[in-house]
């Protein structure tokens, strides 16, 4: 883990944010104290649950609204 000041991290953000993405954590602090961290986002698996429910709808003749689709309400 990597701890950085404020100052730091606005000047070195890019460096910062090659090394979040290579896996490591880095810790900005303000005067000494830690305010932030810095991580790695984890990658999310899409949502198929909609199409999956309306698989095959269009073949039985059953429209689909676009609201609905992407379930806007």
């Amino acid at each position: 883990m990597q701890t950085v000041s404020v100052a730091e991290a606005k000047a070195h953000l890019s460096s910062l944010l090659d090394a979040v993405q290579a896996g490591d954590d880095v810790v900005i602090t303000r005067r000494g104290r830690p305010v932030a961290r810095l991580k790695a986002e984890r990658p999310t698996e899409p949502d198929f649950s909609v199409f999956r429910r309306y698989r095959g709808a269009w073949k039985q003749g059953m429209s689909i609204d676009r609201d609905e689709l992407h379930e806007r309400g």
